[in-house]
């Protein structure tokens, strides 16, 4: 007797023209049954003998009648739970508050986003604009069948997956969505269903169609044609298969202190901007922490347990990290080269200043010893010019959660970190803030042409008083005879500020070029006299290192230089450091 290929049998029975066909649903509980190779032959024979659809129809439909009596039942009121989410999802609007906007949604879309700290659902989605840019970059480039989005537990990824559902919703696509620990779910206009098991094979026949999007949330996904968009934490279980299929990789950013507080100011009014200051100056842009379990102490908690957990293994969770590595994530942060806003550089005169205009030159890259790691917006410990060009979020560097994390005990900790430039760097900077700011006699020497120094010599000892720190936000706040920290982690342009005119920018890079963008706010442009810029070096790079172009915020050189630029005067300032 000639059998036939149940699956195949299953499959026409789905499109055959009538009202009593199979539904997706159906489809895909079937292909689980069908995994039992002890039931297979049973069905293969019954379905051969049978001439009738609908009576193969029905014999199907009392498999799974028998097989799945209470999980059906659950699964029916599951699946009306997640058809009102995805309708949600589909008339969500973006409302504008103030300088933020936020994606509003019935409370029917609490099924898949879940419940806040107080027990309410969660129905609003705050618009961060890393979301919009990497959701354009996924959308526009249709030739990337696979992408990554990575970054710190805690930051947003999840809600970003559903800002993309919420897209995908309003186009009508097909999208297959699996979440860690919760069974794959099936949106589409034919229907909506989460499978029975967590099983995704069972919807490998929409997975082989290159027009179904696959997001994957927290977890490795499987080989198939879908479109698909890994979100995870750097967790190497989670992408360490998939990666070898040829992936393109964006970090998504830690949130800024503005992003932090504007949320604030829509999600969580009842949390004061006082209290929320100060988780921040502690975790730093985590807002899981900052914001979700602001008021909770036992969450609270985590981060000094983090911190005396880690000991000098602390990189290996980049690339390398464990399921059970969560204390890494919590002390230190990936930074990614997002998209600065900023003044059109090019092209835009300050008002009453002549331009003067040199010729364009990108400076060629070169990268240091530190493994897969690249600094894109300030470049301490890695050996690197600008380079044109670049997308944004597609490299990282890594950084201290905070000056509180990293003042703590890191600085004993250093020798371990030779081979992580990064971390390294991060560290040299704050050890160089403490230097500075107790003051001594510092081995300096002019970058510029000339034979003699402002200091009489060319390698002459620099007296630097002891000064306080005063840690700032905008240009208004710095007083003089402060040593002025910005509070902006991703501030391009200097590290400390001494008024009226000198910076200070740390690095061990061979390379750091001076952006421009963001000095002019320090700068009196009524004055003369020389702005002073002092690079601060360990010994290695003290020697070696020379005069810096000025860039654009996009790492190209400046073309159009206003004056007052001509009046920086470059130093390499020594710092003595065991690493």
């Amino acid at each position: 007797m000639v059998t036939l290929d149940v699956y195949d049998e299953v499959n026409r029975l789905f499109e055959i023209l009538d009202d009593e066909k199979l539904t997706e649903k159906e489809v895909a509980d079937l292909f689980t049954y069908f995994n039992d190779p002890e039931k297979l032959p049973s069905v293969e024979k019954a379905l051969t003998k049978s001439k009738n659809d609908k009576v193969k129809l029905t014999y199907l439909r009392n498999l799974l009648t028998s097989e799945y009596p209470n999980k059906r039942i659950k699964y029916d009121i599951d699946d009306q739970k997640l058809k009102k989410s995805w309708d949600a999802l589909k008339h969500g609007k973006v409302e504008k508050h103030g300088r933020s906007k936020v994606l509003d949604l019935s409370e029917d879309v609490y099924y898949l986003l879940g419940k806040d700290e107080q027990g309410f659902n969660i129905s609003t989605l705050f618009i961060r604009k890393c979301y919009k840019d990497l959701y354009k970059m996924i959308s526009k480039n249709n030739h990337v069948r696979r992408w990554r989005i990575t970054g710190n537990p805690g930051i947003g990824k999840t809600f970003f997956g559903f800002y993309l559902l919420y897209f995908l919703a309003k186009q009508r696509k097909t999208v297959v969505y699996h979440k860690l620990k919760k069974p794959p779910m099936l949106f589409s206009e034919n229907g909506v269903f989460s499978y029975p098991e967590d099983n995704i094979h069972a919807l490998k026949r929409y997975l082989a169609n290159e027009e179904v999007w696959y997001i994957v949330d927290g977890r490795e996904p499987m080989e198939y044609v879908a479109k698909t968009i890994l979100i995870c934490s750097p967790q190497k279980s989670h992408y360490s298969q998939f990666d070898k299929l040829g992936v393109t990789i964006r970090y998504m950013p830690v949130w800024s202190w503005a992003e932090i507080d504007l949320c604030r100011g829509i999600l969580f009014r009842n949390l004061t901007q006082e209290h929320v200051r100060e988780l921040y100056n502690k975790w730093g842009g985590i807002p899981r922490y900052t914001l979700f379990y602001a008021l909770n102490d036992g969450q609270q908690a985590f981060l000094q347990m983090a911190i005396n957990s880690v000991n000098d293994k602390i990189l290996n969770f980049i690339g390398e990290t464990t399921d059970d590595n969560n204390s890494s994530h919590k002390i230190v942060h990936i930074r990614t080269n997002v998209e600065e806003n900023e003044e059109e550089e090019e092209g835009e005169e300050e008002e009453g200043e002549e331009v003067e205009e040199e010729e364009e030159v990108v400076g060629e890259s070169s990268l240091s010893s530190a493994p897969k790691v690249t600094r894109p917006d300030k470049g301490k410990g890695v050996a690197g010019k600008g380079v044109e060009g670049i997308p944004s979020y597609s490299t990282f560097t890594l950084e201290f959660a905070s000056d509180y994390v990293s003042e703590k005990n890191f600085v004993e900790a250093s020798s371990s970190l030779n081979d992580y430039a990064t971390l390294r760097g991060t560290i040299f900077e704050r050890i160089a803030h403490r230097k500075l700011l107790e003051g001594g006699s510092f081995r300096t020497r002019p970058l510029f042409a000339t034979t003699v120094s402002c200091f009489g010599m060319n390698n002459s000892k620099l007296p630097i008083p002891k000064r306080d720190k005063l840690v700032f936000s905008t240009v208004d706040e710095v007083v003089p005879n402060r040593y002025c920290i910005p509070t902006q982690k991703n501030n391009a342009s200097f590290d400390a500020f001494v008024f009226p005119d000198t910076f200070f920018q740390m690095t061990v890079a061979e390379s750091h070029p001076i952006i421009k963008h963001g000095l002019e706010k320090y700068v009196n442009k009524a004055d003369n006299s020389d702005i002073k810029f002092y690079f601060v070096l360990p010994k290695e790079v003290y020697n070696s290192y020379q005069e810096q172009a000025l860039h654009t915020t996009k790492r190209t050189v400046l073309k159009k230089v206003p004056p007052w630029v001509n009046r920086i005067k470059q130093y390499a300032l020594e710092i003595e450091l065991k690493f």
